[in-house]
């Protein structure tokens, strides 16, 4: 097989917030927008981007783009809007392609799937795999997010963007206020989900915050009553502030589900970036879903890895290393934390640190894992291998001259939050 093919456009579809449709997640990210001016990802003909409220998931299925890609990849080729995975593993990051693969060979035969390619491209509607983003919904105000992906940030980002001075930092900002959230009540694509069951082995969802969109419930309950959950494995990423005793007797009808329970500090580092959570409270809620969960529920707790935090990963891994909790354990997640890269907004990146910042942040991991006395988190990809990853990555070029854009926007969050970052982040007051 050609070394850059990835099974997601054979057997994934995803979703943004707003409708908009992409291959997965990752594509389309650290900055993979545009190339020659033209926007790549799943566009129509016109350049504008396939959007659920109007195409079907058939249409959108065997979309010029959709057809492209898999050629493309066939043909050895990296897809435009694929690179971040490639730019990834070039730093010996695990990246999504590669992890993804190695979850779906062991459930499908791939290369029964990918043999059902016509010479166009095409392949029939089946599709096993959901990225199902349902609105921008969300309790929380995180720092490297945007209204984009959180209704609560609609209102501050009004307040706050007039007030930006920096033109770059005004660009990274932008925010298309037309978009629609609710486009999955306004037609039949919940309808095609449920025509899609049959075929259905995972459903992802993620944010806005997912477990307070009702849809989502009407999901899970339709699953459950028809019998076909048994079957299907679940993932979230989520804050977990909305964890009850309702979902987790839901969850308990489910095959397996994997819990992506969203933290980026500890304490009050934590209550900074997720904004405005409370860590007591998160905290009582990862101890009941560990705690109180049967046991299909498998809990993995997922760092945003960015320029505020990189600097004390180390404590946060200690911090779950003492306190032992059933979370990250062996076969179902990236040993002691998951860590991703923040790519956007660019001005939150690790490669925002100046260069002695780098240096000291990467002796902090370096000592961590040298202090780990677990065959598992030394032997797992997403273990000291993807942390030694994440230090190549956050050298392999400069982007501190992003740093002013940084310090600009924190200065207008805290104005707005009556907070300080400098309490919690002086390492960034250079």
């Amino acid at each position: 097989m050609s070394n850059t093919i990835c099974p997601l456009p054979w057997i994934h579809l995803a979703t943004r917030p707003n409708g908009d449709v992409r291959l997965c997640c990752t594509s389309n990210a650290s900055g993979a927008g545009k190339v020659d001016d033209k926007i790549l990802g799943l566009v129509k003909e016109d350049g504008v981007p396939m959007n659920l409220r109007e195409s079907s998931i058939e249409t959108i299925w065997n979309s010029s783009f959709m057809k492209q890609t898999r050629l493309q990849m066939l043909q050895g080729q990296v897809p435009p809007s694929c690179t971040k995975c490639f730019t990834e593993e070039s730093n010996g990051v695990v990246s999504k392609r590669q992890w993804e693969t190695e979850v779906w060979k062991e459930r499908l035969n791939l290369e029964e799937i990918y043999s059902q390619t016509g010479k166009d491209g095409s392949l029939p509607c089946k599709i096993p795999y959901f990225d199902l983003r349902l609105g921008n919904v969300c309790n929380l105000k995180c720092t490297m997010c945007s209204p984009h992906d959180s209704s609560s940030w609609i209102k501050e980002w009004k307040l706050m963007l007039p007030t930006i001075e920096n033109d770059n930092l005004k660009n990274d900002l932008g925010w298309d206020s037309s978009f629609d959230y609710n486009w999955y009540q306004k037609n039949n694509f919940l309808r095609s989900v449920d025509d899609q069951l049959e075929n259905i082995r995972e459903l992802y969802f993620a944010g806005g915050e997912p477990l307070m969109i009702p849809e989502h419930k009407r999901i899970l309950k339709n699953l459950v009553e028809s019998g076909r959950a048994k079957n299907i494995i679940l993932r979230y990423n989520s804050n977990g502030t909305y964890v009850s005793d309702e979902f987790l007797e839901l969850w308990s009808h489910f095959s397996k589900v994997k819990f992506n329970f969203s933290l980026d500090a500890i304490g009050d580092r934590n209550n900074y970036i997720r904004y405005p959570s409370d860590w007591d409270s998160v905290y009582h809620k990862l101890y009941k879903i560990t705690t109180e969960s049967t046991d299909n529920v498998f809990v993995n707790v997922a760092c945003a890895v960015q320029a505020l935090n990189v600097m004390h990963i180390p404590d946060m891994a200690r911090f779950f290393l003492k306190n032992q909790m059933e979370i990250n354990k062996e076969n179902q997640g990236a040993p002691i934390i998951g860590t991703h890269l923040v790519y956007l907004p660019s001005f939150q990146n690790v490669r925002v640190l100046p260069l002695s910042e780098k240096h000291k942040a990467a002796e902090k991991i370096k000592t961590l894992i040298s202090e780990i006395d677990c065959e598992y988190f030394h032997s797992h990809p997403y273990g000291k291998q993807r942390w030694l990853g994440l230090i190549n990555y956050m050298f392999e070029e400069d982007w501190s001259d992003k740093l002013p854009m940084l310090v600009e926007y924190l200065d207008k969050l805290d104005a707005q939050r009556n907070l300080s970052w400098r309490m919690y982040f002086p390492e960034l007051d250079l």
